[in-house]
């Protein structure tokens, strides 16, 4: 397979490997299918039957393995890693996608449901990018390297009723941007994205979404992956990037809005002063629009 070079760089990922989880199905099928379509070999790994994914990769030419199995289990990310390993090739790309929801407002939420959800969106991808991180550091000669995380506005803004998916993908942007910082001196770069796309999952939380069935499709935040992972994307690293439909917007880390000093005589009521230096008139309370509201198209955001 020969990929041409578009107007905005390089896209062949052809002679590399890459790991692309919850990819059964919803986003993680279109990234799997958009990075074979450059000619990269892709593990597709879910706890469903990724099967027929890797079936329309091979049918369209293209190179894939399935791996099916919980991305929780000790070991799983080892697994992973040397099943990738078995393409031939250099594993480089990891696109950590698979996540679950277990949505309650806190008082209603049990520990059961905050340990799956924190699991499968935050541990799991950590245990990957470390026995990944571990694999390039024992072969340090390797190009390309790139992992991308998948958070999700939640993580960003926070929302009623989802304080455990809130908890793990804000975690996970924070993880990004310190492995960003620590794995740089070995070549790999590291993202993370938030996407809004109409998937199995985004239906199931927030019901049909208007617009028909090309309303933010998956196959446009596949296009950002493919342009993060391929050669293009060489010198990105430790970004956010929110994509949905036609938009995409880069984040920016937590940042200083307004300061406050009080140079000696600390105390309540001196603290007491500070409200009036931090916020200067804005508003007091956080109250972000629902998330289900973004996907809904009833918000600007």
């Amino acid at each position: 397979m020969t990929i041409s070079p578009g107007p905005y760089g390089e896209l062949d990922l052809t002679g590399r490997a890459c790991v692309v989880t919850g990819a059964a199905q919803g986003i993680g099928a279109a990234e799997a299918r958009a990075l074979a379509r450059l000619g990269a070999a892709v593990l597709c790994a879910d706890q469903a039957d990724a099967g027929p994914v890797v079936d329309e990769i091979r049918d369209a030419g293209g190179t894939a393995l399935s791996w099916r199995g919980d991305i929780t289990e000790p070991g799983a990310a080892d697994d992973l890693v040397a099943a990738a390993e078995g393409f031939g090739v250099p594993v480089s790309v990891l696109v950590n996608n698979a996540g679950i929801v277990r949505d309650r407002m806190v008082f209603n939420l049990d520990d059961a449901d905050w340990d799956a959800v924190l699991a499968v969106n935050l541990t799991a991808p950590f245990r990957l990018c470390r026995a990944l991180a571990r694999h390039w550091r024992a072969h340090p000669a390797g190009a390309g390297r790139r992992i991308i995380n998948t958070s999700s506005e939640s993580g960003l803004y926070g929302n009623a009723g989802q304080s455990n998916y809130a908890a793990a993908k804000a975690g996970l942007a924070a993880l990004t941007l310190s492995l960003s910082a620590e794995l740089s001196r070995y070549g790999v770069c590291v993202n993370a994205i938030a996407p809004r796309a109409r998937t199995p999952m985004s239906e199931a939380a927030f019901g049909t979404l208007p617009g028909g069935a090309g309303a933010l499709p998956p196959e446009r935040v596949a296009a950002l992956v493919c342009w993060l992972a391929g050669p293009a994307g060489e010198d990105v690293t430790g970004q956010v990037f929110v994509v949905a439909g036609d938009t995409v917007q880069r984040m920016r880390p937590w940042s200083p809005v307004r300061t406050a000093r009080q140079p000696d005589d600390w105390s309540p009521e001196t603290s007491a002063r500070f409200r009036a230096d931090l916020f200067g008139g804005d508003a007091t309370r956080h109250e972000p629009a629902p998330i289900s509201a973004l996907f809904t198209g009833q918000t600007g955001g």
